[in-house]
């Protein structure tokens, strides 16, 4: 459990560079929270459930 939230973590700050890359073409700050938000999401549906 300790390793997802972890990967979650790192996800979210990931998402959040990438959010701002995009918020500095001019999409605005709403972009940091979209990538912020995608990045700590994505790599938890890719994993799937914890146990397999």
């Amino acid at each position: 459990m300790a390793k997802r939230i972890m990967v979650a973590v790192v996800g979210a700050g990931i998402g959040s560079l990438v959010g701002l890359l995009i918020s500095s073409l001019g999409a605005g700050n709403p972009a940091l929270i979209i990538g912020g938000l995608g990045g700590a999401a994505i790599p938890l549906l890719v994993l799937g459930p914890p146990g397999r």
